[in-house]
């Protein structure tokens, strides 16, 4: 597959601009010594790479050249039209330019790709909301999105009550269907801030540099990291029924009771969401472990019993 890496190498080159070796066989996952070879290969081959020495040196193309790649397979084509997300473009107001670009590249393909492009589209469709999808407003998205493209500074308030302060913003992330800001603060620290709970924001006259080294996928890799190695742990064994056992996320396979009933371990972040996750259930789920949970769930239940005793 030697061919494919050097294909993700050019690419990488073209679209990233310098790097190291020790970017590239990150990327690529291979050895430096790989990529050494690989590089070489190019060079034999006439495409004009070139390396940059010193402490910020690296690998690089001639800033005008470009590839033209003449063929796509179809798996390759199909993953280009078939992954739109489609609520992220309207969000960001891009939805009717989507669905143009989207047919100016059909139209762009050779014919046999454009069959298979079509064929995906026509028979593939990703929906990323849940039923009981509950969108938040994306606030103060416009503002972040134009002061990210100009690099200038914005003043918000996180949280009230908060005082104001500046942040220099970086990037935005969509997960699943809330928005956040990647943001850079006086003092150097990066920070993620949720949209939902930014309570004000405004556009400021100063500008700033982006970091040169800043790679917006790669800092919310290691934050999700981060949050999953620092969020509130809280254990739990529940007895749950069949059909109730996909309404949690076991952190093991659920072994298998008596009719019709499984024990499953999952987590959760603390006592009183694991208390309303039982409740929930309504009968449907039993409290294994821990006793405290047991008896937080029966106090609640009999709480319950008699809020809901018929009036006289």
């Amino acid at each position: 597959m030697r061919a494919e890496r050097l294909l993700r190498l050019l690419l990488r080159l073209q679209t990233r601009g310098q790097s190291t070796v020790n970017e590239l066989a990150q990327y690529l996952d291979v050895s430096p010594r790989t990529v050494q070879r690989d590089l070489d290969a190019l060079s034999l081959a006439g495409v004009p790479v070139y390396s940059v020495r010193g402490r910020r040196g690296g690998w690089a193309l001639l800033p005008d050249y470009r590839t033209r790649l003449t063929g796509l397979a179809p798996a390759e084509v199909m993953s280009v039209f078939v992954g739109a997300t489609a609520h992220v473009l309207a969000d960001l107001g891009m939805d009717a330019s989507s669905d143009l670009a989207m047919s100016k590249l059909i139209a762009a393909l050779p014919e046999s790709a454009r069959r298979d492009a079509e064929f995906a589209r026509q028979r593939l469709l990703i929906d990323h909301a849940g039923w009981d999808d509950r969108r938040e407003a994306p606030r103060w998205l416009d503002l972040c999105r134009q002061s990210i493209w100009e690099e200038r500074r914005i003043t918000i308030t996180y949280r009230d009550p908060a005082e104001p302060f500046d942040v220099e913003p970086l990037g935005l992330v969509a997960k699943s269907r809330t928005w956040y800001l990647i943001a850079r603060r006086p003092d150097g620290a990066f920070r993620t801030y949720r949209l939902s709970r930014v309570t004000s924001a405004q556009a400021t006259d100063k500008t700033f540099s982006r970091p040169t080294d800043f790679d917006l996928s790669s800092y919310w890799a290691e934050a999700q990291q981060h949050f999953l190695a620092t969020r509130p742990s809280y254990p739990i064994v529940l007895r749950v029924r069949d059909r109730a056992v996909i309404r949690f996320r076991p952190t093991a396979p659920p072994l298998p009771d008596t009719d019709g009933w499984f024990i499953v371990h999952t987590d959760l972040e603390n006592p009183n969401e694991a208390c309303a996750a039982v409740l929930a259930q309504a009968g449907d789920a039993n409290v294994v472990a821990p006793k405290e949970l047991a008896d937080m769930v029966h106090r609640a239940a009999g709480e319950i019993l008699t809020s809901h005793q018929p009036r006289p």
